[in-house]
C-alpha cells in the first residue's frame, strides 16, 4: 500500500496527460487534487509504520552493473515519511487553492498546468522516498522539468519564458556537479543503495568523501537558490502564484537541504565540506536577506525570503546541527506556502493586473481573511511566540551562537532583515494609503472560499506546527533544549524589525521617499542583488552570445562558407564531366568504352 503515496500523483498525471482535453479542465483540477490528497493519506499510513519500524519497498531491477545492479526501491524512516507527509498536505491543499486562482483561464487548456502540477508532486517524493542515489537523481531531474514547465506556464509572456530558460539553465549547471557526485559516490562506495553506503562511510577514504560531498553540494546549492546559482529563484515569480507556492514551500527549493539532510552521515565524515555547507548557507541568507530590503514586487520579497530561510537551513546542517534544520524546513513550509497563497490572493483581487507591493494599500478592510493570513504568516516567519517558526528559527540561532559568536551575530542580523522585510511589505500592502484607486474604479474584494480555506488551514498549521518540537526531535532520536536567553534575544531582534517597519510604513515618522534618496546607492546594490544578475545576464550571457556571434561571422562565413565557396566551381566542373557516365546516352556509352578499351591497349603496348 506504501507505494500508492507514489503512484497517486503519477497516475493522476498519466490520466490527465492523456486523456485532459476530453475531461475538461475542472475535472483534472479534481483528478490532481484527490492524487496529492491519497498521497497524503497513504503517506501517513507509511509515517506510522515507519516511526515504529524503517522499511523498504523494492520496485524494479533494470540494470546490471558488474557485482551490482542498478534499482528503484523507496526507502520509509522517520525522516522520509514524515517529510512525505508535510509535502503531499502542503501540496494538495495548494492544488485546492490553484482552482480559484486559475478558474479564470479554465477553457484554455488548463488541464496542462494540473497535469504538470501531478509531475511535479510525484518527481519530489521519488527525491524525498527514494533508496538510492539513482532514483533520487531521477526524481531531481523529474522535478527540473516539471519547474521547467510550470514557471514558463504564460509562455506567451517574455517574462515568463525568459525566467524558465533561467530556472533550467541554472538547474542544469547544479546537476552537472550532482551527477559528478553521484559518480564519484558510486565509485568510493560501489553502490548507489543509501543504506550500503551509511554502512560502509567510515571505511572510505576521506579525502575522495569530502569531494563527492562537495560535488553533491554542487547540485543542492543549484536546486536550492544558493550562492552563486541564485538569480533565477527570484525570476521564477513570473509563474502562477501556486507554482510559486508549490516551489518554495515543500518541494524544488527545499529538495537541496533534505538531500543534504538525507546523506548527512556523508557529509558528517568529510567535516571540511561541512564548512564549505555553513559558509554558503550563512553568506546566502544574509545576501537575500539585504535583497529582499529593496525589492518592492509582492512575490519576489517572499522568494528573497525563501532563499534567506534556506541558507539558514544549510547553515545549522554545515554547523552539525541537522535536526533543526529539517525542522525549520518543516513549519516553513506551512508559513512559506501561507505568504504566498496570500500574496496570490492581493494579485487575483486586482484580476493578475498588480504586482508591486505600491501599487495596493489599504487592502486590511477589503480582503480580512486575507489579511490575517499573511500577518499569521510574517509572524512566524519573523519568529514571534508562540508561532512556529519561532520555535524552529530559535533554534537555529541557538546552534549558531554555539558554534561561534560570528555566526550568531550574522543569524541574528538575518533574523532583523526577515523581520523588516516582510512586515514592510504586508504594512504597505493593507495598511496606509489606498494606492490602487487611480487605476481600479472597482474595490478589491476578498478572495473565494477554494481559496480562503487552504490559507486558513495553513495558517492553523503555522501557529500549531512549532508546539511539535518535542515530538519532532524524539522521533528524530535528537533532544535539543531552547534556551531562555537565546529565546529573548530572538524576540527583541524580531520586534525590533517589526518596530522599524511599523515607524516607517505606519507611523510615518521617517518618509520612505527620503530614506530612499539618503541612501540610493544603497538601496540600488541592494535591489540589484550585488549586481550578481547583470554579471550573469550582461557580462556572461551577453559574453557568450558576443563570442558566439564573432565566431559565427569568422569561422562560418568566412572560413566554412568560403572554402565552400571557392572549391565550388571545381567541384560542379567534375561533375558535370562525370554525370556523363550515367547520363544514359548509348553513344557517349560506347565512346567511352572505346576511349577505355583504346587507353588499355595503349599501356599494354608500352609495358611490353
Amino acid at each position: 500500500m506504501e507505494i500508492l503515496v507514489l503512484l497517486s500523483p503519477l497516475i493522476a498525471f498519466l490520466i490527465i496527460a492523456l486523456f485532459g482535453s476530453r475531461m475538461g479542465d475542472m475535472a483534472s483540477a479534481l483528478l490532481c487534487i484527490l492524487g496529492g490528497a491519497f498521497s497524503f493519506l497513504f503517506s501517513l499510513w507509511a509515517t506510522f509504520k515507519a516511526l515504529n519500524e524503517p522499511f523498504t519497498v523494492k520496485l524494479y531491477n533494470f540494470l546490471p552493473l558488474g557485482d551490482y545492479t542498478l534499482s528503484l526501491g523507496l526507502y520509509f524512516d522517520p525522516l522520509s515519511s514524515i517529510t512525505a507527509s508535510v509535502v503531499t498536505f502542503v501540496a494538495t491543499l495548494i492544488f485546492i487553492y490553484s482552482v480559484g486562482y486559475m478558474s479564470d483561464l479554465f477553457g484554455q487548456w488548463t488541464f496542462k498546468f494540473y497535469a504538470y502540477l501531478s509531475l511535479f508532486l510525484f518527481a519530489m517524493l521519488l527525491i524525498v522516498l527514494s533508496d538510492n542515489l539513482l532514483g533520487l537523481f531521477f526524481g531531481w531531474e523529474g522535478v527540473g522539468l516539471a519547474s521547467y514547465l510550470l514557471i514558463g506556464y504564460f509562455h506567451t509572456q517574455k517574462k515568463a519564458a525568459n525566467a524558465s530558460l533561467e530556472a533550467f539553465t541554472l538547474n542544469r549547471i547544479g546537476d552537472w556537479f550532482f551527477l559528478f557526485g553521484i559518480i564519484a559516490t558510486f565509485y568510493l562506495f560501489g553502490s548507489l543503495s543509501i543504506l550500503d553506503i551509511f554502512g560502509k562511510v567510515s571505511e572510505v577514504d576521506k579525502a575522495l568523501l569530502g569531494l563527492a560531498c562537495l560535488l553533491l553540494f554542487g547540485g543542492a546549492v543549484g536546486k536550492s537558490g544558493q550562492l552563486p546559482l541564485h538569480t533565477w529563484l527570484p525570476n521564477a515569480m513570473a509563474g502562477p502564484t501556486p507554482v510559486s507556492a508549490l516551489l518554495h514551500a515543500a518541494t524544488m527549493v527545499a529538495a537541496g537541504v533534505y538531500m543534504v539532510a538525507r546523506l548527512y552521515p556523508m557529509f558528517e565524515n568529510a567535516p571540511q565540506s561541512l564548512k564549505v555547507v555553513a559558509l554558503v548557507g550563512g553568506l546566502t541568507a544574509l545576501f537575500a536577506g539585504l535583497s529582499a530590503t529593496s525589492h518592492t514586487d509582492i512575490k519576489k520579497i517572499i522568494a528573497f525570503s525563501t532563499m534567506s530561510q534556506l541558507g539558514l537551513m544549510f547553515l545549522a546542517l554545515g554547523l552539525g546541527d541537522r535536526f533543526s534544520a529539517m525542522f525549520h524546513l518543516t513549519t516553513h513550509a506551512f508559513f512559506k506556502a501561507l505568504l504566498f497563497l496570500a500574496a496570490g490572493s492581493v494579485i487575483h483581487a486586482f484580476h493578475h493586473h498588480v504586482h508591486d507591493i505600491y501599487e495596493t494599500g489599504g487592502l486590511k478592510r477589503y480582503m480580512p481573511i486575507t489579511y490575517g493570513s499573511f500577518l499569521v504568516g510574517a509572524l512566524a516567519l519573523a519568529g514571534v511566540f508562540p508561532l512556529s517558526g519561532f520555535w524552529s528559527k530559535d533554534l537555529i540561532v541557538s546552534t549558531a551562537y554555539e558554534a561561534s559568536f560570528f555566526w550568531g551575530v550574522l543569524v541574528s542580523v538575518v533574523s532583523f532583515l526577515t523581520a523588516y522585510y516582510i512586515f514592510r511589505e504586508g504594512f504597505v500592502m493593507f495598511h496606509g494609503k489606498e494606492h490602487f484607486r487611480h487605476e481600479h474604479e472597482k474595490e478589491p474584494h476578498e478572495s473565494p472560499g477554494v481559496m480562503a480555506i487552504p490559507m486558513l488551514l495553513l495558517a492553523l498549521m503555522a501557529v500549531v506546527a512549532g508546539f511539535f518540537e518535542g515530538w519532532y526531535g524524539g522521533v528524530m532520536g535528537v533532544k535539543k533544549e531552547l534556551h531562555l536567553n537565546i529565546a529573548l534575544l530572538s524576540m527583541g531582534v524580531a520586534l525590533a524589525g517589526i518596530g522599524v517597519a511599523y515607524l516607517v510604513y505606519v507611523r510615518g515618522l521617517i518618509d520612505p521617499q527620503k530614506a530612499y534618496e539618503a541612501l540610493k546607492p544603497l538601496h540600488t546594490t541592494f535591489k540589484e542583488q550585488f549586481f550578481t544578475e547583470r554579471l550573469y545576464h550582461r557580462v556572461l550571457a551577453g559574453g557568450y552570445l558576443f563570442y558566439s556571434k564573432i565566431l559565427y561571422m569568422t569561422s562560418e562565413r568566412q572560413l566554412i562558407d568560403g572554402l565552400v565557396n571557392v572549391t565550388y566551381p571545381a567541384v560542379k566542373g567534375a561533375g558535370s564531366v562525370l554525370r556523363q557516365l550515367q547520363g544514359g546516352k548509348l553513344n557517349l556509352y560506347a565512346f567511352f568504352i572505346a576511349l577505355g578499351f583504346s587507353l588499355l591497349l595503349l599501356i599494354t603496348i608500352l609495358w611490353r
